[in-house]
This record gives C-alpha cells, sequence and structure tokens, in this order.
C-alpha cells in the first residue's frame, strides 16, 4: 500500500519549541539554520512528498503519525546541526519512532529508505534559504548534515532490533499488527470482524471494556499489562488503548488499575472497540487528579462545558464571575455543596457528606442561588449550573 495518501491532515508538533542558538562562533551557519527554522514546514512538506512514493508494506501508520514523526525529526536535525541541547521531548525520539514503526509491522529496509530522505530534504531546504552567498558555507558544513542523518539511521537500526527483538520474545509482535488492523483499517463486514477475534482469540460479539492512557500513566500501565495475555494493548501518537473482554464482578472499574484513564464499560462487539477507545481518549483528557477512572458519569459536565464554551463562547463566564467575588471559603462551602447535592440529589446525604446540619445544606443551597442566579433543586437550572461550575478545579476535586 501507499505509505500516505492525500489530505494528510496539519497539526503543530508535539510542544512549542525555541529555537535560540545564543551567540554563534559560526555565525553565518547559524543564520542559515535559523532561516530553515523559519521555514521548517517546509522541511516537513517535502519529506511527506517524497514519503509518499515509499510503500510500508502491509503495515498500517495513520497520518497523523507519520506527519507529527516528520515534525519532531527535522526539529530535532536542527538543534543537532546547531549544537543545541535536544529538548526533552526529543531526545527519546529515535528510540520511540523505531520501537512504534517495529509493532506497526513496518519493514526496515523501507523505514531506513524513508529516513534516508531526510539528508536530501535537509540538503534541498539549505540550499533554498542559503542561495548564491551561503553555497560555501553550506559545503563547507554538509559533514554536519550527513552527522545528523547518520547517527539518526544507527539509533533508528539498534532500538528497532531490539524492539522487535522483544515482541518476538513476548510473543507479541502478530497480536500488534492485528491491532493494528484492527484500529486501523476496515474489516470487511461480518466475516472479517470473525476472522480478527478468532486470531486475537476473542469473541466477536463479545462485551468489552475499554481503556484509554495518556501522559506519563503510560509507561505504568505498559508495565502492568503488558505480559498479561487477556489485555490487548495498543498504542499510537502517545496514547495507549487496553482492552479485553469484560467479566462479571471482576471489571477495571471494581478492580481499579492504580492509574489515570478514561474507561468505557459495556462494549458490544469486536468492532466497536476502536470507536469506545476514542471516547475513553475523551474521558481521559478530563481526567485532572487522582489515579481512578474518567468515566461518562463524572466527566459528561466538563466535557459538556467545553462544547458548549466553543459554541457559545463565556458559557460559563457569569456564574465564574459571580463566584469570584466570594471569599475564598465562602466560594469553597458553595462548591462543595454544589457537588455533593448536584451528585445525590439529597439534602439528608449531602448534610452526612459535608459533616454539618441538613439546615446548613439549605442555607448554602440558598446562598448558591442568591449569588449564581441558578437553583440546584429545580433539574433545569441544575444541569446549566452544573455544566458551567465543572470549569472550577475546586468543584471536580
Amino acid at each position: 500500500m501507499t505509505a500516505l495518501d492525500q489530505g494528510t491532515p496539519r497539526f503543530s508538533a508535539s510542544a512549542i519549541r525555541e529555537f535560540r542558538p545564543g551567540r554563534p562562533t559560526e555565525p553565518e551557519w547559524t543564520e542559515l539554520l535559523e532561516s530553515l527554522w523559519k521555514e521548517r514546514s517546509l522541511l516537513v512538506d517535502d519529506f511527506l512528498e517524497r514519503f509518499s512514493a515509499i510503500s510500508y508494506g502491509e503495515a498500517l501508520v495513520p497520518k497523523e503519525d507519520v506527519y507529527r514523526t516528520a515534525a519532531d525529526t527535522m526539529d530535532m536535525f536542527l538543534y543537532q546541526m546547531a549544537g543545541l541541547e535536544l529538548p526533552p521531548d526529543l531526545q527519546a525520539l529515535p528510540r520511540e519512532v523505531a520501537a512504534r514503526r517495529a509493532r506497526q509491522g513496518v519493514p526496515l529496509d523501507a523505514f531506513l529508505e524513508a529516513i534516508r530522505n531526510d539528508f536530501r530534504v535537509l540538503w534541498k531546504g539549505l540550499e533554498r534559504v542559503a542561495r548564491d552567498k551561503g553555497i560555501g558555507v553550506l559545503v563547507a558544513n554538509m559533514d554536519r548534515v550527513l552527522d545528523a542523518v547518520e547517527g539518526y539511521v544507527s539509533s533508528i537500526q539498534q532500538a528497532y532490533a531490539e524492539e522487535e527483538a522483544r515482541l518476538t520474545r513476548n510473543k507479541q509482535l502478530y497480536r500488534q499488527r492485528l491491532l493494528s488492523r484492527l484500529f486501523n483499517a476496515e474489516l470487511g463486514g461480518s466475516r472479517g470482524v470473525q476472522d480478527l477475534a478468532a486470531a486475537l482469540g476473542v469473541q466477536a460479539t463479545g462485551t468489552f471494556e475499554v481503556l484509554a492512557v495518556t501522559l506519563d500513566a503510560v509507561a505504568q500501565a505498559l508495565q502492568q499489562f503488558e505480559s498479561d495475555h487477556r489485555t490487548y494493548v495498543y498504542e499510537n501518537t502517545g496514547v495507549l488503548y487496553l482492552f479485553r473482554q469484560q467479566r462479571k464482578g471482576r471489571t477495571w472499574q471494581e478492580e481499579g488499575p492504580g492509574f489515570p484513564a478514561g474507561y468505557v464499560p459495556d462494549v458490544e462487539g469486536l468492532d466497536a472497540v476502536p470507536s469506545a477507545a476514542a471516547s475513553a481518549l475523551v474521558l481521559a483528557q478530563q481526567k485532572r487528579r487522582g489515579t481512578g477512572l474518567a468515566t461518562l458519569e463524572d466527566a459528561w459536565m466538563g466535557i459538556a462545558s467545553g462544547l458548549l464554551e466553543q459554541k457559545f463562547p463565556g458559557f460559563s463566564s457569569p456564574i465564574k464571575q459571580a463566584l469570584d467575588k466570594c471569599t475564598p471559603l465562602e466560594r469553597q462551602r458553595l462548591l462543595e455543596v454544589a457537588r455533593s447535592y448536584g451528585r445525590t440529589g439529597s439534602i439528608k446525604e449531602t448534610s452526612e457528606e459535608l459533616f454539618c446540619h441538613r439546615n446548613t445544606v439549605v442555607n448554602r443551597l440558598h446562598s448558591l442561588h442568591e449569588v449564581i442566579g441558578l437553583d440546584l433543586t429545580v433539574p433545569a437550572e441544575a444541569a446549566r449550573a452544573l455544566v458551567a461550575l465543572s470549569r472550577y478545579k475546586e468543584f471536580a476535586s
């Protein structure tokens, strides 16, 4: 298959980076690199154009993965050629990319062919910014360009070999390619789903539960579940997805995996797992603190608030402005009673949870009504109030 089709998404690299060589000892060379940094999006475009002619065989690599990797790699080369220390998120880039391509089933020779295009892309870009007056400087520094690319190639080869050996030892290579097919390809109707389910060793029409893990929790989740043959683990552009057939009385929500994640249970059928994983990612991105699982039940208000703010900017502003006028202690008490009463709908349960008299709860609800203009005892007003209040960290904690 062609590795990259038309319509590649454009988005920024995984981090906002600064390129500041400081006081260079070779100002002309540094000037070339600074000019190229400003045009580095053209480097990515050139790479993607060349990449479109390379085949990764049956490997399925998401377009956004190809684009983000190209953008990060070009940034890394520019830092190295300028003699700058790499930002933390780029220091492990060769190892991470090589490991990911090995798991995706990309043939090493095709992978290296794509990487060696980097020299042509960088050289063409340098020629463009150098024009006639900088060609001598460019030629004098050719070795730096070669060293950067060949050093990357060497790191990639070593990391790819190590990852492939690890996958082979753990008998995960075949499973990872099946999971890549599940998450990235058309399954070909019920027959295709049944064939994939049989290869994975699950029931095509079974009930599954799904986790999405992001940021620092990815490493912990990998360590915890990598050797669990009942749990299927798939990583894509920094997000780790886990799913397994759901067992009565032993779900992840009941067991608690010990790290933060978005959680979607009761997924009917293997073919519904990818869409459930996308929903779990939305939930994971709402998780603010702690190690528990974010479910639709406890994250819907934050999601609704974000959507309303997109469509109606300032939706929550009047309530926030009203609460900001309160003293910190008063605001804390009002948010506490709103959070508890919004969840329980009971004066009695709220008073027990907050360790205060029921009359105190009634008074605080009345005070909240006076401050924000919405009554939590009226369902329609409560829904609007809770969605707006969800933007407060104190409310969500």
